[in-house]
């Protein structure tokens, strides 16, 4: 009987080690390297360290719109499912470099950010939901440099999508409202918006795709008028806890450039 019980507990613990491991590979789905925001979750106590480097050509100087290539270098973030409906990240790129096309170039830290994700509703399908985002954006880069204004800004966004089998779609909107330290009292507010998709060719490679953007409606806007990107992806999953990704997108616009590249790694685990 005794060892009947033992065998029991064991399998018990067996059983919930499967499930965690299963629940950790098919519902941490990361969005790197796109950057529209799913409506994914991390399960509970889920965790997803993320490390990238990110290559903008033709990014124009928010100090006075030169035109350079930008690196930031180890772009990072810390995803945590707090729960089944709320998601902290806290993201940011610890040093940028911006290689001027004349004149003198610039370096420096670069922003950071903190958001929460919420999920209202959850449908019967992988990946359908809907939710919103909020979030702030820290001033830790000085506003002197080409690609800082050190001042806070927050975002708002809604978050919706749907999934088939191995294809998911989802989408955003929102605002963000934006300090501009270059004229006295003065805010913009942009409009961002997002459509991506992806598809699970095999358990292990996953392809992505999406269109996404800002817009200002400011006299003087930050950023130029209006940025848009479609960008291209693919991610391969090593086991359960390693993911690598790499993108590349055709872009437009002040802030976006005219074309963007990056490469990543992610590592998921359970607390």
């Amino acid at each position: 009987m005794k060892g009947e019980q033992i065998s029991h507990k064991s399998l018990f613990l067996l059983a919930t080690a499967v499930a965690c491991f299963i629940a950790l590979s098919t519902a941490a789905q990361d969005i790197r390297p796109l950057q529209t925001e799913d409506i994914w979750m991390l399960p509970t106590n889920g965790i997803s360290l993320q490390l990238g480097e990110d290559y903008i050509d033709g990014f124009h100087s928010i100090q006075d719109g030169r035109q350079g290539n930008l690196w930031q270098d180890a772009h990072m973030a810390l995803r945590w499912g707090v729960s089944d409906r709320m998601e902290l990240e806290v993201d940011g790129v610890p040093y940028k470099r911006w290689h001027a096309d004349y004149g003198q170039s610039d370096a420096g830290v670069g922003d950071f950010s903190v958001f929460g994700k919420f999920r209202v509703w959850k449908g019967k399908n992988p990946g359908t939901g809907f939710g919103f985002r909020l979030g702030v954006k820290m001033p830790n880069t000085p506003s002197h440099k080409a690609f800082g204004t050190n001042q806070t800004d927050f975002y708002f966004s809604l978050i919706g999508g749907k999934g088939w089998g191995r294809v998911r779609v989802w989408s955003n909107v929102g605002i963000g409202i934006l300090d501009n330290p270059f004229i006295r009292q003065t805010q913009d507010d942009v409009l961002t918006w997002g459509l991506a998709g992806s598809w699970d060719v095999t358990d292990t490679i996953t392809l992505f795709g999406e269109v996404q953007g800002l817009w200002e409606g400011s006299d003087a806007p930050l950023y130029g008028r209006s940025n848009r990107a479609f960008r291209l992806g693919v991610r391969y999953g090593r086991g359960p806890h390693w993911a690598f990704d790499a993108a590349v997108a055709k872009t437009s616009g002040a802030y976006y450039g005219n074309w963007q590249a990056t490469v990543g790694v992610s590592y998921r685990f359970h607390l």
